[in-house]
C-alpha cells in the first residue's frame, strides 16, 4: 500500500503507510488559498476552470515523475477519488482502478461513468430545482444537462486528452473512455439525501463513508 501525493498537499508522511511525493510548480496550500475561495464567493464557473487547468498540471507532473512510475509497476490495484490522472495511470501502468465519487451522482464527474441521470427527474448540480419540474424547468434541465456533458468535455476531457497523445498513452481511445473503464465506482454521497435514479452494475452506493485517497 502505497499513498501517491503532490508536494502541495500538506501531508505528513506515517511510517504505516509509505508516501510517494512528486514535485508540481504549486506552493502547500493549493485547495485552501485557490479553490476555498472561489467556491465561497460562489464562482463556480471560475472555479471548475481553475480545477481543469490545476489538475493538468498535476498530472503532467506525475507523468513527468520517472521515479514514480518505476515504483508503481507491478502493483494490484489503484484507488483513486475524482482524480483525472488515476485514469491515466492505470491505463499506462495496466492497473485495474476503483474510482471513488465525493459527490452526488448527479455531478460532472458522472458523465464520465456514464452513470443515468433522467433530466425529467433528477435536476442538475448548479440548477435549483427539485424533482417536481415544471415543463419550462424539465427542457431547461436538458439544456443544461448537455451543456454539462459538452463543458466537461471540452473544460476536463480535452487537456487529459492531450496528456495522452503526448505520452502515449493509448492514444486511440479517448480520456472519456479510459475514465469509464474503472472496475468499480464508488459513490459516498449519502442516498438519502440524493434524488433516486438508476445506477449501472460495478458502481456501488455507500452513504456517509469517507476513504483515505490510496
Amino acid at each position: 500500500m502505497v499513498l501517491v501525493v503532490p508536494s502541495s498537499h500538506e501531508i505528513k508522511p506515517r511510517g504505516k503507510v509509505p508516501h510517494k511525493i512528486y514535485q508540481v510548480p504549486y506552493r502547500p496550500g493549493l485547495v485552501e488559498n485557490t479553490f476555498v475561495p472561489l467556491e465561497l464567493e460562489g464562482s463556480k464557473l471560475e472555479l471548475l476552470m481553475k480545477m481543469s487547468e490545476v489538475f493538468a498540471v498535476l498530472c503532467e507532473s506525475a507523468l513527468n515523475s520517472t521515479k514514480i512510475f518505476k515504483e508503481l509497476e507491478g502493483f494490484d490495484l489503484i484507488l483513486y477519488a475524482s482524480d483525472n490522472c488515476g485514469a491515466l495511470f492505470g491505463e499506462c501502468l495496466n492497473i485495474p482502478r476503483v474510482e471513488i465519487i465525493t459527490n452526488a451522482p448527479n455531478t460532472p464527474v458522472g458523465f464520465f461513468h456514464m452513470i443515468p441521470m433522467p433530466v425529467s427527474y433528477v435536476p442538475q448540480l448548479f440548477l435549483a430545482f427539485t424533482d417536481k419540474m415544471t415543463l419550462l424547468e424539465r427542457a431547461v434541465n436538458f439544456v443544461a444537462y448537455f451543456g454539462g456533458r459538452l463543458f466537461m468535455d471540452i473544460v476536463f476531457a480535452r487537456p487529459m486528452n492531450a496528456l495522452k497523445v503526448k505520452y502515449n498513452i493509448k492514444p486511440e481511445r479517448s480520456f472519456q473512455e479510459t475514465a469509464g473503464d474503472a472496475e468499480m465506482v464508488i459513490i459516498t454521497a449519502d442516498f438519502a439525501l440524493e434524488y433516486p435514479q438508476p445506477l449501472l452494475p460495478g458502481i456501488k452506493s455507500v452513504g456517509g463513508i469517507r476513504y483515505i485517497i490510496l
